[in-house]
């Protein structure tokens, strides 16, 4: 086993943004990049070509220069293969220039990986990294997934220090990568940034905040102060948290496939009452935000993908929303829908995306046998009936509301009555949010009790009554996908701030193609919510899938969570709380040679002088699929890997 000595990095900023309430942005919002020169590269992993054995990515570079660094790649063990890649150029931020350099270089024609160099030089100083292809034929992928990569805003900065700062899970990961022979792939699953910290330190936003009437929020005027300071906003969150130790390494060396969630807009959005999701503020917050994700996560922008489609990479059904499908090696796919894009309180994906996401997985090539969703919020969670039947039950006046909280703070912590009820309530209500990976920005913000509650925040959530039929639509018609095809289908989500497996299953037919896992690997980097938050989410409710347009209350579909975690990460007995565990995390997952996939979570140590950052939980073994010609599948491959 390797022991490291743990350093806490002091190039890390702890201090709690949105703290003194607003700044000056322009002085505040100012990153530079830790290499001197530019930001990135941020290697991003398209997809590979299955017959030409091609892998197909894009680095960015972000540089205050009109002249691009120069830009050459190699196979590691070959320099003399040297060639030079091109720059594209794909936006302009003030005196920044966006870089994009298009990588399609061969796969090896056997199960053997190759690592590629690449150099970039600027102003005769190089730099390289280093990546690794997988071989055509090599079915055995290793990735990684995560998400939440920062802080919320709320969290203090000695627990910010006392966690080892953002950071700290990235190194573990970035050891992971060397110790393995290399990673083919980082999942980010959402909040890869926290914009919500704008709230509290643009000035110019603080004014629509104090605007009261929903009519005069709706149509409050968008400035061009306003599309100043948020353009600069989201510039500045992605740059500096692109930066930080840790994440940079591995978004250099690690090609990532990136999808958006709320955070990287801001906290819940797409789930507010339509006078505010709307406005022209949100609208606007929304286009820019979605603008600086299409840029840094994806390399491109909708001008772009509009103009020059590549059938490879990111697609839509409606002008809105952009979502992939990535080949991990010919025998496993991931499937990454925007859940955002088309959010509406009643509405997590439209109908017409719906229809293609099928289409497009019913005409796979039939070597596939796992498709990987990734859902930034996970479909299979524990509900806060007794959270949710209280609030459904009062009327929303104040006084009844604060009742509601009361009895929740009394389920949920020990110490409500011992404080004074408005206390009670406010540590209630911000605990309530945290088992759903919410803060409540916004209801704290804007309004308080009533306007924008509890059930609203709630919403954002696949479990939420609001979706119920969207919800048993989708994973029915996955299951129909699932059978048709002999394929199994995995769930990847983030979001929740603690770390779980879940599953659907037909308990009467427990291998079948109904079986559909639920890896929830959340957060890497942010707090985890209270321990009796997570007490409140070990119901023993029994939950059963329903069928499309029916009331039966029992069906052939069960959903729960796992008893996944027998002892905490130092040994200690977890009493009876062995489904959800709140430490930061993220999970590694490898595509099996037996037409499996294992699971594993890396959950981080009590202790920051642990000799080894994180305990491993798993594995979690995701059966073959029930497919009859899995073994002739087997014989062919033999004959083609000894011809």
């Amino acid at each position: 086993m390797s022991h490291h000595s743990v350093t806490i990095d002091f190039d890390e900023d702890y201090t709690q943004p949105g703290k003194l309430g607003p700044v000056d942005i322009n002085t505040v919002y100012r990153s530079n990049p830790s290499n001197g020169a530019y930001f990135g590269p941020y290697l991003r992993y398209i997809n590979i070509d299955l017959e030409s054995s091609t892998w197909y990515g894009s680095a960015m570079i972000v540089i205050a220069s009109n002249s691009a660094p120069i830009f050459e790649i190699h196979p590691s063990s070959d320099p003399s293969q040297m060639r030079a890649i091109a720059p594209l150029l794909v936006y302009q931020y003030k005196e920044f220039f966006f870089f994009r350099y298009n990588i399609a270089v061969p796969q090896l024609p056997s199960d053997q990986g190759q690592f590629w160099t690449y150099a970039i030089t600027n102003n005769g100083v190089t730099l390289t990294y280093q990546f690794l292809v997988a071989g055509a034929r090599d079915i055995q992928w290793r990735f990684m997934a995560f998400s939440c990569a920062d802080f919320s805003l709320g969290v203090k900065e000695e627990e910010r220090r006392e966690l080892g700062g953002v950071g700290y899970l990235w190194k573990d990961v970035m050891d992971k990568h060397r110790n393995m022979g290399g990673l083919h792939a980082i999942l980010g699953g959402g909040d890869q940034i926290y914009a919500d910290r704008m709230w509290k330190e643009i000035g110019s936003l603080q004014a629509w905040l104090q605007t009261k009437g929903k009519e005069s929020r709706k149509v409050y005027e968008w400035t061009n102060e306003l599309d100043s300071d948020v353009t600069l906003a989201y510039f500045f969150f992605y740059s500096s948290s692109f930066d930080k130790p840790g994440i940079r390494d591995c978004l250099a060396s690690i090609p990532n496939v990136f999808q958006i969630d709320d955070h990287d807009i801001f906290d819940g959005f797409g789930s507010y009452p339509e006078y505010m999701q709307q406005s022209k503020v949100f609208l606007n917050i929304g286009r820019i935000a979605f603008e600086f994700y299409m840029l840094f996560q994806h390399h491109t922008t909708v001008d772009m993908l509009k103009t020059n489609p590549d059938p490879r990479d990111l697609f839509t059904a409606t002008g809105t929303g952009w979502h992939f499908i990535r080949f991990m090696g010919p025998t496993c796919v991931v499937v990454g829908p925007d859940t955002r894009a088309e959010r509406q309180q009643k509405c997590i994906i439209g109908e017409q995306t719906h229809q293609e996401l099928y289409r497009r997985m019913e005409a796979l090539p039939h070597s596939v046998e796992h498709i990987v969703f990734m859902l930034a919020v996970p479909i299979v969670y524990p509900r806060l009936t007794m959270v949710e039947h209280i609030l459904s039950g009062v009327q929303s006046t104040k006084r009844a509301i604060n009742g509601a909280w009361n009895l929740i703070g009394k389920g949920a912590t020990k110490a409500a009555s011992l404080v004074g009820a408005e206390k009670s309530t406010n540590a209630s209500f911000q605990n309530v949010k945290k088992a759903f990976g919410k803060s409540g920005l916004m209801s704290s913000l804007v309004s308080g009790f009533g306007e924008v509650d509890l059930l609203d925040d709630l919403a954002d959530h696949w479990t939420h009554e609001n979706h119920a039929i969207e919800r048993a639509s989708f994973v029915r018609n996955l299951q129909r996908v699932a059978k048709d095809k002999g394929v199994r289908i995995t769930f990847i989500s983030g979001d929740v701030h603690c770390c779980g497996m879940g599953r659907f299953v037909n308990p009467d037919a427990p291998n079948n193609y109904q079986l559909m896992y639920q890896v929830i690997a959340s957060a890497i980097s942010n707090v985890p919510p209270p321990g009796a938050v997570i007490r409140l989410l070990h119901n023993n409710d029994k939950i059963y899938l329903p069928e499309i347009n029916s009331k039966e209350k029992v069906t052939d579909t069960k959903e729960e969570m796992i008893e996944f975690f027998d002892t905490d990460v130092d040994g200690s007995k977890l009493g009876d709380l062995h489904k959800l565990l709140p430490r930061r995390n993220y999970a590694l997952a490898q595509v099996g040679d037996n037409h499996t996939m294992t699971w594993d979570l890396y959950v981080q140590n009590a202790k920051l002088t642990d000799p080894e950052r994180t305990h491993k939980y798993g594995p979690l073994v995701v059966p073959a699929p029930e497919r009859s010609d899995l073994g002739l599948a087997d014989g062919l491959q033999q004959m083609k890997l000894s011809s």
